[in-house]
């Protein structure tokens, strides 16, 4: 395990990720991945139908209870796929609630050392955070193995064309196109998941404060971010764009959390701030949810925009850490552009 260091001034290139090439799947929080064999064999399935190799982790496949394995264990699948020279891109199988626990035990040389792209979204936070702020190598906010992959009939088509464009082009990324569809119906796997979800369309984002900012993008779970809040692990976010998802739609937990990024004073280091949709629509467009926007951010200096397509939705954008991206209001419209590329052919 390395040593705390100054973090290093820009990111490290990683090679794209191209048809035949191998994604590395691990399993560093629940062990969904051993209980769900019929989704997990789908979307393994479905990525090597799409021209990828996939190469399980050595104990990717544990069942301990509330993890997949031990912290040691799920550390050293990290370590091993970032050693593999066969693996171009390291994806989580899903989230959960314990990740954090291998931030103590990750050897962040080791990752310098042989930089590609880690992506998640959800509990994965922390370890994007993690190594993006200790490493400044790739990471990304992206799908997870079950969770999308793993849907019947395949990765919905807009996140898939995210994935695509951030992990396998080396040109900047430019303006993104948010989805005009969500899913939000569940059907529980390997039960009912033997049909397409039902898509909805879907709103655009909401504009809440008026402006134009550019700066880097971090991406994460709100309760994992706060998780971070007074470690070693809390990221650089000055001058971010600073994209956030919460699973909650319940006023009273999001308020204490948006209380508590003001009250650290985040708000007053950010270029510009934009929120993930939420689980429900008439939550993202409710009266109450913009009056506690308001209510704690008050004198931010803006963009600041909600229901954009990150995180825990279907469809998702992909969030390259680091990037530059400018985030603009134009009236009650939003616009997010990244430019920069996330992969250096």
């Amino acid at each position: 395990m390395s040593e705390p260091h100054t973090r290093p001034a820009q990111l490290i290139p990683s090679a794209p990720l191209r048809p035949g090439d191998t994604i590395g799947i691990c399993a560093p929080s629940m062990a969904h991945a051993a209980r769900y064999p019929r989704r997990r064999e789908r979307a393994l399935a479905h990525l090597r139908e799409l021209g990828y190799q996939v190469r399980g982790s050595s104990n990717w496949l544990r069942d301990t209870g509330h993890t997949a394995g031990t912290a040691a264990e799920r550390a050293a699948d990290l370590h091993e796929l970032y050693v593999d020279p066969e693996v171009r891109v390291i994806m989580t199988s899903i989230g959960g609630h314990n990740a954090n626990q291998l931030l103590d035990l990750l050897d962040y040389d080791l990752i310098r050392a042989h930089p590609k792209p880690l992506v998640g979204y959800s509990d994965t936070s922390a370890l994007l955070l993690a190594i993006w702020q200790r490493t400044r190598a790739g990471v990304v906010q992206g799908p997870q193995l079950l969770p999308q992959w793993g849907e019947y009939g395949g990765c919905h088509p807009d996140t898939l064309r995210s994935f695509r464009q951030t992990l396998g082009d080396e040109k900047p990324i430019g303006r993104m196109t948010f989805p005009t569809e969500r899913v939000i119906e569940f059907l529980p796997w390997d039960e009912a998941d033997d049909r397409p979800r039902e898509r909805l369309v879907a709103d655009a984002p909401r504009v809440h404060v008026q402006g134009r900012a550019t700066g880097h993008l971090v991406a994460a779970n709100l309760e994992t971010l706060l998780s971070l809040a007074g470690t070693p692990y809390w990221p650089d976010l000055d001058g971010a764009i600073l994209l956030l998802e919460s699973t909650t739609t319940d006023l009273a937990p999001l308020t204490a959390r948006l209380t508590q990024l003001r009250q650290m004073g985040v708000l007053n280091r950010l270029a510009g701030l934009g929120l993930g949709r939420f689980a429900a629509p008439d939550f993202d467009r409710s009266d109450d949810l913009a009056e506690l926007i308001a209510q704690e951010t008050a004198g931010f200096g803006g963009p600041l925009v909600t229901g954009l397509p990150i995180g825990h939705t279907d469809p998702m954008l992909c969030i390259p850490f680091g990037a530059r991206a400018t985030l603009a209001t134009v009236d009650t419209a939003c616009e997010l552009t990244v430019l920069d590329s996330a992969v250096t052919a």
